[in-house]
């Protein structure tokens, strides 16, 4: 069992700002670069990183427009609550048979009564939907169909979270199957790949939520088939199709990363204890001023930035400047950061090609050696090159014209 992290610290981290709720996409991030100790502790407080990012005067300029967001919840509503889930079910077919409406049976976790949003509201809609499971994966004859809204908790390398997928869990015969709506067009059999490798990594979070949860309630997770159905519109109509994409090599490796990153205990071990991202509670801050004390804050947690950053982290604009700011190596890649360790600025790696190690610098001979080797190799290339002959071309006299 792993262990919690102190709620106060995660507490005083947020202070009085609001509480963001966990998703795929914030998990899929954490898995792309786990090292980065700010996103970690963004993400286990349950800040909204977007906000932190605007506030901080380096908005994030991806995700979806409002009117690609309300046409997504209208095509899922029309799957669903217009269609008294009659439209899944058809679309759901070459798949998995479930019985049409009246004889379908859904189960919306988002009905358990209290107010929403809650914790207790989430607390129970936690606890409906491991009653669900329970019955589905146990094979009660009373099980609903469809579990739609539900929320998957686990432990997420010491730091408890829920996530609330869109994807829905049924059993068929004797296997669990997954399902997300999506959106986008599926044109002629095909999705665009951008969208759909992204919907598959987020989807195998969900995966790797539910297989947690079939285990911590005492069932076998392999139940649950390595696949996510994909309900998407085809075309660019309104009708619904289906499409099966496998998960089990995203869904094992979010696995194996996240049984590596070190626990939140740990990481906030090594921060300040007065830290707090709540710099002005009161709100009496001017916005220059609250930016300035809230790069300051946030600069007390470092990051690990790559370029990568910048296609899954909504604090990538701002880790971005940073990192230029301070010269930083990993600002030209993975690669770099990782052969370059220890060298703290491109300044320096340029002086150790050039000169070798200083004095106290024993421990980065290797590297100075791999980097004066390289620029021992670009010279040389350069020496092979041809200077150009920048000699003006003369102009070629018309035809019957003077020589």
């Amino acid at each position: 069992m792993r262990g919690q992290a102190t709620s106060p610290s995660l507490d005083g981290i947020r202070g009085t700002l609001p509480r963001a709720r966990a998703n795929a996409r914030s998990v899929a991030a954490l898995t792309q670069n786990p090292g980065c100790t700010r996103r970690r502790v963004i993400d286990s407080a349950g800040l909204p990183a977007h906000d932190l990012a605007a506030k901080l005067g380096r908005p994030t300029l991806r995700g979806q427009s409002p009117f690609a967001i309300e046409g997504g919840n209208r095509f899922e509503d029309r799957l669903k609550e217009r269609s008294g889930y009659g439209l899944l079910v058809e679309a759901l077919a070459p798949y998995v048979e479930l019985p049409m409406p009246p004889g379908l049976v859904v189960e919306d976790v988002n009905q358990v009564g209290g107010k929403v949003g809650s914790k207790a509201w989430m607390d129970a809609r936690v606890a409906k939907t491991d009653e669900v499971l329970a019955k589905i994966t146990s094979g009660d004859s009373t099980a609903p169909h469809i579990v739609d809204h539900p929320v998957l908790r686990f432990d997420l390398a010491g730091a408890e979270v829920n996530l609330e997928p869109d994807a829905l869990a049924f059993r068929v015969g004797d296997r669990l199957e997954l399902v997300e709506i999506k959106s986008y067009p599926i044109i002629d059999g095909q999705a665009d790949p951008g969208k759909l490798s992204a919907t598959a990594g987020q989807t195998a979070v969900y995966h790797m939520a539910l297989r947690s949860t079939l285990e911590r309630l005492g069932f076998d997770p392999d139940l649950l088939v390595w696949s996510v159905i994909l309900v998407a519109p085809r075309n660019f109509g309104r009708q619904p199709v289906a499409h099966r994409v496998p998960l089990k090599k995203k869904s094992l490796s979010l696995s194996r990363v996240l049984s590596a990153v070190p626990k939140t205990a740990e990481v906030l071990a090594g921060l300040p204890a007065d830290l707090t991202f709540d710099v002005d509670p009161g709100g009496t801050m001017d916005e220059a001023t609250l930016r300035a004390a809230l790069t300051k804050a946030v600069q007390q947690v470092g990051a690990l930035f790559v370029p990568d950053c910048v296609t899954a982290c909504d604090m990538a604009a701002f880790c971005r400047a940073e990192a230029w700011a301070k010269d930083d190596p990993a600002r030209l890649g993975r690669d770099a950061r990782d052969n370059l360790a220890g060298v703290h600025t491109l300044a320096d790696a340029l002086r150790l090609a050039e000169d070798g190690p200083a004095a106290g610098e024993d421990e980065l001979a290797d590297v100075a050696e791999a980097l004066g080797a390289a620029r021992s190799a670009i010279v040389r290339a350069r020496s092979l090159v041809p200077t150009a002959d920048l000699t003006p071309v003369p102009a070629v006299p018309p035809a019957g014209g003077a020589a």
